[in-house]
């Protein structure tokens, strides 16, 4: 017995219109079909390779010019590394103000000296000393019990720490001697000293305060890290080679598209033309709100769960790359829903009101997508992929009821037509 598929296999309808053989021109053998791919390949790889050695030779020349923005590479790897870069920065300047108010608000009061001094002083008299030297005595003591203790924070009270915090320490400074005599008009002793050396007190807490502060106006300290002396260079190579992809793509899609385009009937070559340039649009679209409003957002909500546990952050270059370039392809992959939907209803297997009576599974559908499309687990990340897509899912409502697909009877007339 023989076997039969369950279905037919769907035949092209060719019109009265094209000729008999309208493939006449661009008929080949299998293996001249080989050869026109591989040509087109090796063309499109010409293509790219020369957006690749372009783009190195304008990152270096940027490098050379002092010209940052000048590349391909170079300029792409900070738009990329950007929003966890600022992010970061953003992240430790609260930390910094926030322990700021915390130990100035914190200062020690007479109390904490008198209890301090009870319990390390062995010398009686420290109560009959004036309030300042006895908050000097405490000070001292303190600095002492925190050496002893290896600079454990743990093994001290409130009202000690308190104290050591309020604790100065000395910092050796080179000031100019020519530079004191015009600010407080004085002469110097020794008129061949050009500088001299002093000690100043000053409170390490201050110091870092300003460290960190220093460090966020200048935006010179760079918290994405690497693991390994090639990992920049990988990750450098990685990012040209996507650019390059990028700047090639009309050239590319033009070889596949000249191979692909033989073999397609002129009202296949129509819907092609139609439809491309909205599901480029659409793609588009999802990669740009994905790199400009995902990415910072995202990434701003999961550093600042490290403040609300009380940890730091510690960004790895090969790590962030994959997210930040797998998520916007995420994003723009699944802008092409309203297009699916549209065809969906053109080919007669939905329509709009299917779309409308089906919204609850779509939104669980949607909620399990992004879930499991997402390259992280959080929530976050899981929303700013759900709520566009459900509002795409909407707008793919509104075009399938504005474009209604045509009657049955219409159909089946038109194929009619154009059967031979």
């Amino acid at each position: 017995m023989a076997f039969k598929f369950p279905f037919k296999f769907p035949q092209r309808a060719r019109s009265p219109e094209y000729p008999e053989d309208i493939f006449d021109v661009s008929r080949m053998s299998f293996g001249d079909h080989i050869e026109e791919l591989r040509r087109r390949l090796i063309l499109a790889l010409y293509g790219l390779a020369f957006f690749l050695t372009i783009g190195f030779v304008l990152d270096n020349i940027g490098e050379a010019l002092n010209m940052p923005n000048l590349g391909i590479g170079r300029p792409m790897m900070k738009v990329i590394t950007e929003p966890a870069e600022s992010a970061a920065r953003a992240f430790y300047e609260r930390r910094n103000e926030k322990a700021v108010e915390r130990v100035f608000s914190e200062k020690p009061t007479p109390e904490d000296v008198e209890s301090v001094l009870a319990r390390l002083s062995t010398d009686p008299k420290w109560r009959d000393l004036p309030a300042e030297e006895k908050r000097t005595l405490a000070q001292k003591l303190v600095r002492q019990r925190f050496i002893e203790k290896e600079y454990d924070m743990h093994a001290f009270g409130a009202d000690e720490i308190r104290i050591l915090r309020t604790t100065p320490e000395s910092l050796p400074m080179r000031l100019p001697v020519k530079k004191l005599e015009e600010s407080f008009d004085i002469k110097a002793k020794n008129p061949g000293q050009d500088y001299i050396e002093v000690e100043m007190q000053v409170y390490p807490q201050h110091l870092h305060y300003l460290n960190i502060k220093g460090q966020t106006l200048l935006q010179n300290q760079q918290y994405m890290k690497t693991q390994s002396p090639a990992e920049a260079f990988m990750v450098y190579f990685k990012v040209s080679l996507l650019c390059g992809a990028v700047l090639a793509s009309p050239w590319i899609f033009y070889h596949l598209w000249a191979f692909v385009s033989a073999g397609l009937y002129p009202h296949e070559k129509k819907y092609i033309h139609l439809y491309l340039p909205v599901s480029v649009g659409l793609f588009i679209a999802g990669v740009l709100l994905c790199q400009f409003v995902v990415l910072p957002g995202a990434v701003k909500a999961l550093i600042g769960f490290n403040d609300w546990i009380a940890l730091d952050v510690d960004l790895r270059l090969n790590e962030w790359l994959g997210f930040a370039l797998i998520l916007p392809l995420v994003f723009g992959a699944s802008f092409q829903a309203p297009l699916v939907m549209f065809f969906l209803t053109r080919i007669g297997i939905c329509t709009y009101k299917t779309y409308l009576d089906y919204w609850r599974a779509a939104v669980m559908i949607l909620a399990v997508f992004s879930a499991v499309i997402t390259p992280t687990p959080d929530v976050v990340t899981l929303l700013y992929l759900f709520v566009p897509m459900m509002g795409l899912y909407l707008v793919g409502i509104l075009v399938c009821w504005w474009f209604p697909p045509k009657k049955w009877d219409e159909e089946q007339e038109a194929e009619a037509q154009v059967a031979v």
